[in-house]
């Protein structure tokens, strides 16, 4: 009986020593992850950024009419300046001036700001001309381009 005891230890220990530690396996976690991935996107709605309206005009031959109200020219940038030379109806014009200008324009050209900008003017500055413009009281702004000669 003593002998049937110790074979019971025995074995008892040979066990414990087998035993292996404990594994987690990363398939199932993964798995669920990418489920979660999907519903998330699936599930979540995007609003629309509001932005600017923009009308572009017709196909076609460009228009040879002048454009009736305020032109704003911006130049390419030269040298180290991040602003170009701005021309409001010919004359040059610094940003800090322009409201004043745009302010104080007659009723007739005041309608519509047309801005024209060369190809390495950066947004920075059109964007600027533009809230400068609205906050003078001008509602309609529309862009022109040069034709390539």
């Amino acid at each position: 009986m003593q002998q049937l005891g110790e074979a019971k230890l025995s074995l008892m220990a040979t066990r414990i020593r087998e035993r292996k530690p404990p594994t987690l396996s990363m398939a199932p976690m993964i798995d669920c992850v990418f489920l979660l991935l999907i519903f998330f996107m699936v599930s979540t709605t995007f609003t629309p950024m509001p932005g600017i309206r923009v009308q572009l005009p017709p196909p076609g031959e460009p228009s040879q009419d002048k454009p009736k109200g305020l032109i704003v020219k911006i130049d390419n940038p030269t040298g180290n300046l991040k602003t170009g030379t701005m021309l409001l109806n010919g004359e040059v014009v610094q940003l800090g001036d322009m409201f004043a200008r745009l302010f104080n324009a007659p009723e007739d050209q005041k309608s519509m700001l047309i801005i024209q900008a060369q190809r390495e003017v950066f947004h920075e500055q059109i964007v600027e001309v533009m809230d400068t413009a609205k906050d003078a009281g001008i509602d309609k702004i529309g862009f022109a381009i040069a034709a390539r000669e």
